[in-house]
Order: C-alpha cells, then structure tokens, then sequence
C-alpha cells in the first residue's frame, strides 16, 4: 500500500540508465596527515599558564592604589588653593606645567610600577609602590601650606 500523500503524477519508474561520472579537472592528491593535536598543545604558549594572583596581594594592591587616590585628590585641593600671580607669561605657564605634573604624578607613578615589573616578584613591585608613596606624597596639603 502506497501513501497517496507522496505521489505525484509523473512517478513512474523510469527505465535505468547508464550513469556518467565527471572527470576531475584536477588530479587528486594524496592526503597529508595532520600533526597531532597534542604536539601543538605542548608547543603552544598557551600551555604554560601564568600563576594566579594571591587574593591578599591583590587586596594590597586595591589599598595602594586608593592611597594613590587620596594622593591625586591633595593635589587637586593644593592646585585649587594656589594664590600665585604671575609675573609673566613663560612663569604663569612653566607654574601651571608643574601644577599638571604634581596631579598627575601619583597616576604615573602606579602605572610605572606596573609596567615596569612585569614579571618579577610581587615583593620588588611592592617596595615601589611603597617608595612611590613617600615621593608623590601632597607635602603643600599636608603642611598646610
């Protein structure tokens, strides 16, 4: 019994013909075997994994660089405070020169440090974050100058 749902006028059975294969423009080639993919996972820089950061430097990182924070925002209030009156032109420029340096300071101190040690231990990137503390610190804010 056939399912009339799938006959179209025009089904019958054809008489069998001789099948042509195409002829390939190209001559095959024989395949290459692929490298297995564990050699390329051994090879990789992928495979060594650098160590994972401690929680606790990472949360001494975080308060070092609020202090850094609290540093940048003494100079802001130390720049806010100036009462300079320029003599000239090349003094009021050179002071507002400096003015930009000394906010900026406490940011291109901590971006330094990172940058600049990379790779080594996290104590020597500790020591100058805390000898970067002493530098930068907003001495005209705290003396109340």
């Amino acid at each position: 019994m056939t399912d009339d749902a799938l006959v179209w006028a025009g089904d019958e059975e054809a008489p069998p013909t001789a099948r042509v294969e195409p002829t390939p423009l190209v001559e095959p080639t024989p395949l290459v075997e692929p490298t297995p993919l564990v050699e390329l996972v051994e090879t990789s820089p992928a495979a060594h994994p650098r160590p994972q950061t401690p929680a606790s430097l990472i949360v001494t990182y975080g308060v070092l660089a609020g202090l850094y924070l609290i540093y940048t925002a003494g100079w802001v209030i130390n720049v806010a405070r100036s009462t300079l009156i320029p003599v000239d032109v090349f003094t009021d420029l050179m002071f507002r020169i400096g003015q930009g340096l000394a906010i900026a300071s406490p940011f291109v101190w901590f971006g330094a440090v990172f940058l600049l040690t990379r790779g080594r231990k996290p104590l020597v990137r500790l020591l100058w974050l805390l000898v970067g503390l002493a530098i930068v610190i907003p001495w005209p804010t705290l003396l109340g100058v």
